[in-house]
């Protein structure tokens, strides 16, 4: 009988081994597998590995994998050893199984209440899609999507369920609006305010840290504030960031409102004021005869 490292549970027949030798319960070892994976998401390399699993479903040839894990390592700075990541595969790949699952069950739906005349409507939600919005879904998903399912799709699992937590309490956000080099995992619009959800390498990582300070600052410049998560974070107290963020929506969104009606009649004042002295610059001036 072994004791988690990590969590100190007791393991009485079951156990995991992380790299480094520590045994752990397979809880701990899937939140490992978590950050690993939400790793790989912060260096935009998720795709890759889900067009991977997508194309070799749960028969995956060796020799691939090893030169995925060497571009991993090579162009994403990410090194990880070939049994976690068939370990990853496998995560991948019972996502998208569970997302075919969703996809058919959605396609019945859409099929049973199809509006006569109606094309070209996303797989999840049944919306009509624009021709480009649906060309350019079907180039890169292989299936008809609308942008939130498009974001959804390529959006970690915390990032998701962070989402869908605000979402039922009512506010407005986008999944990773933004795409190239700028990584922002939910975007809250009205409240100017960026949400990241951050792996434990984004703490211990000079350059990631470094990089991460960077971005924050051009957001201040554009206006808007950044808070950030650990993944840990998530796991554990999810409706707790999920309640205070709703609230500190609310604050911020009535506080913008207040400062942009005080610019703008601080605008009109100004306007009103200059005209004012254009008008007193022209009037001209009156002499005394004598």
């Amino acid at each position: 009988m072994f004791n988690c490292e990590r969590c100190k549970q007791k393991l009485w027949t079951t156990y995991k081994k992380l790299p480094d030798g520590t045994v752990v319960c397979n809880d701990c070892y899937s939140f490992h597998l978590t950050q690993i994976l939400d790793k790989i998401n912060d260096k935009q390399a998720y795709e890759i590995i889900y067009n991977f699993v997508e194309k070799y479903p749960g028969k995956y040839p060796h020799d691939l994998v090893m030169e995925l894990v060497r571009l991993l390592e090579v162009k994403y700075h990410i090194t990880i050893d070939v049994f976690t990541f068939k370990d990853i595969l496998k995560l991948v790949h019972e996502k998208i199984e569970k997302e075919n699952s969703l996809i058919k069950l959605a396609k019945l739906e859409r099929e049973l209440k199809r509006e006569p005349g109606k094309a070209n409507c996303c797989e999840v939600c049944n919306v009509e899609l624009p021709p480009s919005e649906y060309e350019y879904s079907m180039e890169n998903f292989g299936k008809p999507l609308c942008l939130t399912h498009q974001r959804e799709k390529r959006a970690s699992p915390h990032a998701l369920n962070l989402y869908e937590a605000l979402k039922k309490r009512n506010v407005f956000c986008m999944l990773e609006p933004y795409g190239g080099p700028k990584h922002v995992d939910i975007t809250i619009k009205d409240a100017k305010l960026y949400v990241g959800l951050d792996g434990e390498h984004h703490s211990l990582d000079p350059d990631q840290l470094l990089n991460d300070l960077v971005i924050d600052e051009e957001s201040f410049k554009e206006g808007y504030a950044t808070k950030r998560y650990t993944l840990h974070e998530i796991d554990h107290n999810l409706d707790g960031i999920a309640d205070a963020l709703a609230e500190v929506v609310k604050k911020r969104i009535k506080y913008i409102q207040q400062q942009d009606f005080v610019n703008s009649k601080s605008t009109k004042t100004s306007k009103t004021t200059i005209k004012h002295r254009s008008s007193e610059q022209k009037e001209p001036s009156l002499q005394v005869i004598r």
